[in-house]
C-alpha cells in the first residue's frame, strides 16, 4: 500500500512557481535609445503557467479607477491619468494566501488607453514585489540619462522623447516658412539649410531643439516670431439724436434746466 503524498503547503508552491520562471527574453526594444526590455505581461504569464501547474489560482480584483485630467499635450490633447488600486488573491484547493497582495497601478495617455497602462503597471508592481522584475531603471532616483548595462524599462511606464528631441510643431513649421515669405528664401535654400543646421533631410523632421536657429536664418536674424499687425477699426456713421425734452433740477431752492444735446455725436 502506497503511502499518502503530504500536501504541499500553498506558500511553499508560490515560491517554486516563481523561481522556476527564471530568466526571460526581452521582446521589447525602445524607440528612442534601442535597448531591449522585458514585457510585465510576459513574466506574469510565465508566472501564471507556474502556478496553473501547481493547482494554484491568482486573481485580480481592481478597485473603481479615478481618472484624472493632468493637461494638454505638446499637441493640444488631454493627458489622462487613470489609478487603480489591485487586490491579488492566491489560492489553490484548500487554502488562500493571507493576506492578499495589494499594489497601485497608474498610467497616462492622451487616449481611452490610460486605464490599460494602470493595469499593467500594477502587474509590474506585483512582480517587483516578488524581485521577478528588480531593475536598476525603475528606481526613482534614476534620471533617465543612460540605460545601465543588462537592465531595462518595462512597457508600463515608457521613457519618454525629451521635448526638444522632439520634430518641429505644426506652429513651429508655419513661423519658418512665413519667415521665409518674408525675406523671400526659396524651398532650395530651406533644404540646404535644415541639413546644415537640424541635421534632418526635410524640415517636418528637424527636431525642436533647431527653432530658434532655423528661424533666426529663415527671418534674417530677426529671431523672433513677428505680432499680427493690428487692424484699422472702420469708421462709424454719425448717430443722430432724438428731440428729447429739457430736464429740470431743483437744487435747494433753486429750479436748474438742462438742454438736451441736439447734435449728432459719433462712435
Amino acid at each position: 500500500m502506497s503511502r499518502p503524498k503530504t500536501p504541499v503547503p500553498l506558500v511553499d508552491k508560490i515560491a517554486q512557481a516563481f523561481k522556476a520562471v527564471g530568466k526571460l527574453p526581452r521582446r521589447g526594444v525602445n524607440k528612442t535609445r534601442r535597448y531591449p526590455y522585458t514585457y510585465a505581461s510576459d513574466v506574469l504569464e510565465a508566472v501564471r503557467l507556474e502556478l496553473f501547474n501547481r493547482g494554484v489560482l491568482i486573481c485580480p480584483v481592481e478597485s473603481p479607477a479615478e481618472y484624472k485630467d493632468i493637461g494638454p499635450s505638446i499637441s493640444g490633447e488631454i493627458i489622462t491619468e487613470c489609478r487603480l488600486i489591485v487586490t491579488y488573491h492566491f489560492q489553490d484547493a484548500t487554502s488562500k494566501l493571507d493576506p492578499p497582495i495589494v499594489v497601485n497601478g497608474a498610467g497616462r495617455d492622451v487616449e481611452e488607453k490610460s486605464v490599460y497602462k494602470a493595469q499593467t503597471g500594477a502587474q509590474k508592481a506585483l512582480l517587483k514585489r516578488f524581485g521577478l522584475m528588480a531593475e536598476e531603471v525603475d528606481d526613482p532616483e534614476w534620471d533617465g540619462t543612460q540605460a545601465p548595462a543588462g537592465e531595462t524599462l518595462d512597457d508600463a511606464a515608457p521613457m519618454r522623447t525629451p521635448r526638444k528631441e522632439q520634430p518641429l510643431a505644426a506652429y513651429q513649421i508655419e513661423n519658418i516658412r512665413e519667415a521665409m515669405r518674408n525675406t523671400g528664401k526659396t524651398d532650395a535654400q530651406l533644404s540646404q539649410a535644415v541639413a546644415s543646421i537640424g541635421h534632418a533631410a526635410q524640415l517636418e523632421d528637424t527636431k525642436k531643439k533647431y527653432f530658434k536657429e532655423l528661424f533666426k536664418w529663415a527671418s534674417d536674424g530677426r529671431g523672433t516670431v513677428a505680432p499680427p499687425k493690428p487692424q484699422a477699426v472702420p469708421a462709424q456713421p454719425a448717430l443722430p439724436l432724438r428731440a428729447a425734452p429739457p430736464v429740470e433740477m431743483r437744487i435747494g431752492n433753486k429750479t436748474v434746466e438742462f438742454q438736451p444735446k441736439d447734435k449728432p455725436y459719433a462712435i
